[in-house]
């Protein structure tokens, strides 16, 4: 079984994940690339073959055909991206950093 991923986040570090999930990790499924900048995640799922864009995270992360979710988007919506995943039950691989101040974490 594969466990399918969501992509928030279609920039460096988040093109980097999205490669490393579609051609180097047996058992990864690349689902969904979200980006605010819609052409921006459509340029990088159709480097991968993902059919599947969105622009809202907490879209990406309600999917019910996505299992784990990596946040890779600006920093300032990390906290709540992350905490959406942990509401929804989704593990998450969060670039740091994690929150702008400890009063989100």
């Amino acid at each position: 079984m594969n466990v399918r991923i969501a992509v928030i986040g279609a920039g460096i570090m988040g093109a980097d994940h999205a490669r490393i999930f579609a051609t180097d990790l047996p058992g990864a499924e690349l689902r969904v690339i979200c980006d605010a900048d819609r052409a921006r995640a459509r340029r990088l799922a159709d480097a991968f073959g993902v059919t599947d864009v969105v622009t809202d995270g907490d879209a990406a992360i309600a999917r019910t055909d996505v299992d784990a979710v990596v946040i890779a988007s600006p920093d300032f919506t990390h906290a709540p991206l992350s905490l959406a995943c942990i509401r929804a039950g989704k593990p998450v691989l969060c670039e740091k950093p994690l929150s702008q101040s400890s009063n989100e974490c």
